[in-house]
């Protein structure tokens, strides 16, 4: 009866993980070929990385990603969601400050977290300009970002 209870117990497990596995990946698509792109590795190992979909200088869609902490996934997560339906111009008013009040209280230990996800939208918005000016010599601002 034991050794049936532990199949039961494991499959359950397994059934619950799974299902988080596809909410979240699901959830959150990779968005392929992605006009600003970043990933950052923060000075206490985390990665995190954040790619954006822009058309007409406006962020319509991004995707997130990190191999960090619980508090890591939430400041990304909030970093890449503040993002939507900015300009490129309005994303320079999402800071450390804006994620944290939008995640909420953070542990002292934790607030690189916010600074690691505001740092990895910067450069994705920095990448997104790099290969704009690479691309066709004009400002993103002239319609074809």
């Amino acid at each position: 009866m034991t050794v049936f209870t532990g199949i039961i117990a494991f499959l359950v497990l397994f059934v619950i993980g799974l299902t988080w596995f596809f909410i979240y990946y699901f959830g959150n698509p990779v968005i392929d070929e992605p006009e600003g792109i970043a990933k950052v590795v923060g000075n206490c190992g985390d990665t995190m990385e954040i790619g954006l979909r822009i058309r007409e200088g406006r962020v319509l869609d991004s995707h997130h990603w990190t191999n960090g902490c619980s508090f890591s996934r939430h400041c990304v997560e909030a970093a890449a969601r503040l993002a939507r339906n900015k300009t490129v111009e309005e994303l320079a008013e999402v800071n450390m400050v804006t994620i944290m009040e939008e995640v909420g209280q953070l542990p002292e230990t934790h607030l690189h977290c916010a600074q690691l996800a505001e740092i990895t939208l910067r450069r994705s918005v920095e990448d997104y300009y790099a290969r704009f000016n690479r691309g066709q010599g004009r400002s993103p601002a002239d319609g074809n970002g």
